[in-house]
């Protein structure tokens, strides 16, 4: 389970950051709608339950599965 969280954390990451990069370069094109500017958030609260779930996951015990 741990691995699973972890590697979609990844390709999670991935996504987000190929949004953002997709906005600057939108921008330099024209001036997107005020819409897109909120496109990466759904991968954003994405990586923080992730990232808080792999970060409190230890405090558990070595035990806890």
């Amino acid at each position: 389970m741990r691995a699973t969280i972890r590697q979609w954390h990844r390709w999670i990451s991935m996504a987000f950051v190929a949004t953002v990069a997709a906005i600057f370069l939108l921008q330099a094109v024209m001036v997107p709608p005020e819409w897109v500017y909120y496109t990466p958030l759904p991968f954003l609260f994405a990586l923080i339950l992730s990232g808080m779930y792999m970060w409190f996951r230890p405090a558990r015990g070595a035990g806890a599965k």
